[in-house]
């Protein structure tokens, strides 16, 4: 009873720290595959030459950090983001690894065959979701770019598992490569061609005629939910946060005349209508789904396709949300399920490494600047300070407000813990 008489006071305090939480807002930025560290954050100009690899480095904005050379654009930013370069996780498995990183629990057998399903427990996106809820009428809490499944879709990490439909991500579709192709988003989301915004509510006003016979309580109810999907495919409120046609041309080529690009703009726009939390898959090849994973041919992949567009797109993004009031709100994370061994393989590619990679972290709220954590000469294993990367998702948790040790129920009214381990970064807040 004692305990019962508790929970409202508990409810309101929890919601009393979301409402005061540094970050309103969360953007996810997922390099499926693996992204190497030495070919981009973590450069080791001093390694064997078996390790070194082929790139130079260059001064960034902070002192004593290098970065790859092809990062130009990230290293004169690197003053509005932080670095965890000491991050780890179990597995050198994109299953396991990848499980592990959008949730923060082991799934024993995780693999594209059997277990491809986060059945057991939810991602972050969708426990965000249902901490936060909607913070603003028609849009959704949680929404997926392109889609929320990984390895192409042959596992689906990101989705809500036990916590059921209500939390799932709405997916967005395909943006174009071009910044100037068309996009209104999710086809649900838009009114089919032969149907205009008039006849739509020309129907509406016919069906409340026709439910004039029913109880007043179910009408208005029924109309609530008809009104709110008017709003929404006649281009307001969800509709319109997701159609790229209404951001000026120059902006979006800002971003860059690529996939990448187009994502990351339809990204900061949903933040900026108050989207909670948007996971951005930078995936090239939809249908293999880990291009970051550079077992061949690393090096020219990295130069020519993989990082001059994540270098544009994620310091335009940063840019972006500075200048409009909106990088201290939003928190945003990129980072792949694992990094890439020491020693280069004879295809001239790395393969998995799950013992040290690297963590971007910037905006809501975090110092901006620091590095925490160090590799060693080699970049094989943490040299100091070595984060678990249940810590990071524990930093994010933290940041949007979200108790680490809060407790939900599935459907069934099981417990599903937030996290079992993991605290936030301290040298971050």
């Amino acid at each position: 009873m004692a305990g019962a008489m508790l929970l409202p006071s508990l409810l309101r305090a929890q919601e009393a720290k979301k409402q005061n939480a540094p970050a309103r807002q969360a953007i996810v930025i997922y390099l499926q595959g693996g992204l190497s560290h030495y070919e981009s954050f973590d450069p080791k100009p001093d390694a064997p030459s078996a390790y070194r690899g082929e790139f130079g480095h260059i001064p960034t904005t902070v002192p004593g950090i290098h970065f790859a050379e092809h990062l130009p654009r990230l290293a004169r930013r690197m003053h509005k983001f932080n670095l965890i370069r000491s991050a780890y996780v179990d597995s050198p498995s994109h299953p396991v690894a990848i499980h592990q990183t959008l949730t923060g629990w082991d799934l024993p057998g995780a693999s594209v065959e059997s277990q491809n399903r986060n059945s057991l427990v939810p991602s972050i996106g969708s426990v965000v979701a249902r901490a936060c809820g909607p913070r603003v009428p028609l849009l959704p809490a949680y929404v997926s770019i392109p889609h929320a499944g990984q390895l192409g879709v042959r596992v689906h990490y990101a989705t809500a598992g036990p916590l059921g439909a209500a939390f799932e991500p709405l997916e967005s579709g395909l943006p174009p490569e071009r910044a100037d192709g068309a996009f209104t988003g999710p086809p649900d989301l838009s009114l089919h061609g032969e149907l205009s915004a008039k006849r739509l509510a020309d129907r509406l006003t016919l069906l409340r005629a026709i439910d004039g016979n029913a109880r007043q309580a179910d009408v208005d109810g029924l109309d609530k939910y008809h009104r709110h999907a008017f709003e929404m495919l006649s281009g307001g409120g969800a509709g319109g946060a997701f159609d790229l046609s209404r951001e000026p041309l120059r902006q979006r080529e800002r971003y860059g005349q690529h996939l990448w690009g187009q994502q990351t703009i339809l990204a900061r726009r949903l933040a900026e209508a108050g989207v909670p939390f948007t996971l951005l898959n930078y995936t090239l090849n939809q249908l293999r789904g880990q291009d970051w994973d550079t077992h061949e041919d690393n090096f020219n992949q990295m130069k020519n396709t993989l990082l001059p567009p994540m270098d544009l797109a994620v310091s335009t993004l940063l840019d972006d949300l500075e200048e409009r009031g909106l990088l201290d709100s939003t928190i945003v994370a990129m980072y792949g399920e694992f990094g890439r061994t020491p020693k280069i393989n004879a295809n001239a590619g790395r393969d998995h490494w799950e013992k040290v990679f690297t963590v971007f972290l910037a905006g809501g709220g975090l110092k901006s600047g620091v590095v925490v954590g160090s590799s060693t000469k080699a970049g094989d294993l943490p040299l100091d300070r070595p984060v678990p990367f249940n810590d990071v998702l524990a930093t994010i948790y933290h940041q949007l407000g979200v108790p680490t040790d809060s407790v939900f129920q599935d459907q069934l009214g099981r417990p599903i813990p937030v996290l079992a381990v993991g605290k936030p970064i301290p040298e971050l807040i």
